[in-house]
């Protein structure tokens, strides 16, 4: 009797063993995966289908934003999960067990979107910038008869709406290219170019929809993006997109023609640095209005890095032969965080050496005057 409860032990003990090696390895949490897929959760915010198994990345690092506070955090392969809390504080580490018994050693960090600060105080704006009139002008006039530009906010308001349709428009060109260039960069040409086929980059998307924008009468300007290590970076340190004024809420607001994306929070459309802000202070408020159905977590996820240094040119009149004003013989405007360097190179290789330089949020975003 004793020799068959002993037995019976060992049996169990064998059971339990085997089941503790299934779901472990190297003394961490092993989950299977019948692909190399997966999704995962931050609370109730899902990301779906942007995450691959890589068992070659040792490890492989999956950063997620937290928000200043505890989340759960969940991730799913298709045949399989594991939910933990994560703060910003957390690192944590679990195995995935491919469908040809490879393990990915994955690895969920936390992180805060942290707010950039600017000099916010109300003083005279310090610059001059010029911005289409939009009378008579050549250029325009040649855009607007050759594409439906005019029809797209026929009837159409208030300003944000007819902006959003231009974005759109736009958006819906070409497909991102970030590896081509049109022979000019005019929107006239680039959308020539196009039509035969050519792919373009975010600086293409940026001049196109300002200028149909201008062409409907609301000023607009390319805006170009700098990370905050845009100096040492080798590649990725830059985007280009655009801002326009809306005149009946008398604001500049953001647009990404690239992505199709405006931010807006509490039903105000934002400006670059108010995007900034939103994401740190305000993010479960925060929407990215998008006909092409944009997604808020991916989008703010990339896009959130450049959200450092921001830089406008001085002239942003429309015409293929204009000759350009500038100020202080510099053709733009960087705005540049409190405490921050002044960054005078690109990518270690390219000076940056034709702009002026503010922390001013008065001298970037004084309302434009066309005169």
């Amino acid at each position: 009797m004793a020799m068959k409860k002993i037995h019976s032990f060992f049996i169990v003990l064998l059971i339990s063993f085997s089941a503790f090696s299934q779901d472990s390895y190297k003394g961490l949490r092993v989950i299977k995966a019948g692909n190399n897929q997966a999704n995962y959760r931050i609370d109730n915010i899902w990301v779906k289908g942007n995450w691959r198994i890589a068992p070659e990345a040792v490890p492989d690092v999956l950063d997620i934003p937290v928000f200043s506070r505890t989340v759960q955090f969940g991730f799913y392969t298709d045949i399989d999960s594991i939910v933990f809390p994560m703060d910003v504080t957390k690192v944590k580490q679990f195995y995935v067990l491919t469908a040809d018994n490879k393990y990915a050693l994955t690895e969920i960090r936390g992180f805060n979107y942290d707010a950039v600060q600017f000099d916010a105080s109300s003083k005279p704006a310090s610059y001059h910038f010029w911005y289409e009139d939009n009378k008579n002008n050549e250029f325009l006039g040649k855009l607007k008869n050759q594409y439906p530009i005019d029809a797209l906010v026929k009837d159409v308001s208030p300003d944000s709406s007819k902006a959003l349709r231009v974005l759109k428009w736009a958006h819906d060109q070409w497909k991102h290219n970030g590896n081509n260039q049109p022979l000019k960069n005019d929107a006239l040409t680039i959308l020539a170019e196009a039509k035969e086929g050519k792919q373009f980059r975010c600086v293409e998307y940026g001049i196109v929809t300002a200028s149909a924008l201008n062409a409907i009468g609301l000023p607009a300007r390319v805006l170009g993006l700098k990370t905050k290590d845009v100096e040492t970076t080798e590649s990725g340190a830059g985007h280009v997109l655009l801002e326009v004024y809306l005149k009946d809420m008398k604001k500049w607001v953001l647009m990404d023609g690239q992505y199709d994306a405006m931010p807006v929070l509490n039903n105000i459309p934002l400006n670059g640095v108010e995007f900034q802000q939103a994401i740190a202070n305000h993010y479960d408020q925060l929407q990215i209005r998008s006909s092409s159905g944009t997604d808020k977590n991916a989008y703010v996820k990339w896009v959130f890095p450049y959200l450092y240094y921001f830089d406008v040119p001085f002239d942003n009149r429309e015409g293929i032969d204009l000759k350009k004003e500038t100020q202080q013989g510099k053709s733009s405007l960087m705005l540049v965080p409190n405490g921050a360097k002044q960054p005078t190179i690109f990518q270690k290789k390219w000076p940056i050496g034709n702009v002026l330089y503010t922390g001013s949020l008065a001298d970037f975003y004084a309302p434009p005057l066309t005169k």
